[in-house]
């Protein structure tokens, strides 16, 4: 264990393997809040205090990604990010975006829109239950914008090479787009390697239902996402004209969440402290001993075998999930289960003990099922 449940809101008693849908907060939380509140409480100065902290929180995430803060926007989900970059994409007729097959809904239905523009959508079929990089590469051509992926899939677990792939599209000029919601705060992100990240701030960052957006200014210096607002640009010499700023925040058209950095700002203080790469580590060693002993039970396990090929996420698959969900959260014991998969998710709070505790009372659980 490298963080204690005693940091934690509501985790006495409880084992909590459900980080991949929802997290605990921190107590810390509690005075985040107060911070926040206290400084509404200001007018005027308090509000440019508000900016102070997202300012702050972008350069937390800069450092933890290898970026420079100005490669930073707040946004208001991973979602407004993945729209926010493809609406900056000049589409031709003609047009290709490639994908995964088991991708998050939101690239797949965002992709699927720009079909009334004659652009097609390329999902590649995993190889059993894991997403094939080279069968990625391989679909991409030369009317090929971007490719979009996550780092770590919510769906099973699997860890891609995006060091791989990115190296394989960028001497195309093809962007790359990488959701890195269930990866960054468990496993080391590099944001140099894609030209855009997103990422949902409430999961694996211990944080709340805030959006991060990264552009790879270096990269891909070509960004202009259609949305725009007072924030997003400085004013130009007439009422109608303006100049989208030098940085990440053109993608800001208002107001970032500033409770939700706030919070931020603390869980990424408390993960800092701790060490990515410790974190990293603690996931892979204890979801690999998971992982043995859930194929022991006999279940299909989704999640690749190879620690490099994994982060916090092992999943399997299972017609009765739902259920098992609901017989788990009797013990209370979190899970998170949809579509016929479970997810058992690993961050630095999670014990061996918590382990063994699933594991004792999991072939009840299958039994009563069936």
């Amino acid at each position: 264990m490298l963080a204690a449940k005693s940091d934690f809101i509501g985790l006495e008693g409880v084992t909590h393997l459900a980080t991949g849908g929802e997290p605990p907060l921190l107590k810390a939380h509690r005075e985040a809040f107060d911070s926040y509140a206290h400084d509404k409480a200001r007018g005027h100065p308090g509000y440019y205090a508000h900016w102070a902290v997202a300012e702050e929180v972008r350069g937390q995430l800069a450092a933890m990604m290898s970026l420079a803060a100005d490669d930073i926007a707040l946004v208001g989900s991973a979602s407004t990010g993945i729209n926010s970059v493809l609406s900056s994409i000049d589409w031709r007729a003609g047009d290709n975006v490639v994908s995964a097959a088991l991708e998050y809904a939101s690239g797949r239905y965002a992709f699927a829109r720009l079909e009334s523009l004659g652009v097609e959508t390329r999902l590649v079929a995993p190889t059993g239950y894991e997403t094939d990089i080279g069968k990625l590469i391989d679909a991409c051509d030369q009317h090929t914008r971007i490719v979009y992926v996550s780092q770590v899939s919510y769906l099973t677990g699997q860890a891609l090479d995006i060091a791989a792939l990115s190296g394989a599209r960028r001497e195309r000029g093809i962007a790359l787009l990488v959701d890195v919601s269930h990866a960054l705060g468990v496993i080391p992100v590099d944001g140099r390697l894609a030209d855009f990240m997103v990422c949902a701030g409430y999961k694996w960052l211990l944080g709340t239902q805030t959006g991060i957006l990264t552009w790879n200014r270096a990269a891909w210096p070509d960004f202009n996402p259609l949305n725009i607002g007072w924030s997003s640009a400085a004013p130009g010499p007439t009422p109608a004209s303006y100049q989208l700023k030098q940085s990440a925040g053109r993608a800001e058209a208002g107001n970032p969440n500033h409770l939700d950095a706030y919070l931020l700002r603390t869980s990424l203080d408390y993960l800092a402290n701790i060490g990515i790469e410790r974190i990293a580590a603690h996931a892979r060693t204890l979801g690999g001993a998971l992982r043995h002993d859930l194929i022991k039970l006999g279940l299909t396990v989704t999640t690749p075998e190879a620690p490099q090929a994994r982060a916090g996420n092992i999943c399997f698959t299972h017609p009765g999930a739902d259920r098992l969900m609901q017989l788990a959260a009797e013990d209370n014991i979190l899970i998170w289960a949809d579509s016929g998969r479970v997810r058992l998710s690993v961050h630095a709070f999670v014990t061996p003990a918590d382990i063994a505790r699933l594991l004792e009372k999991l072939p009840g659980y299958l039994a009563s099922v069936g």
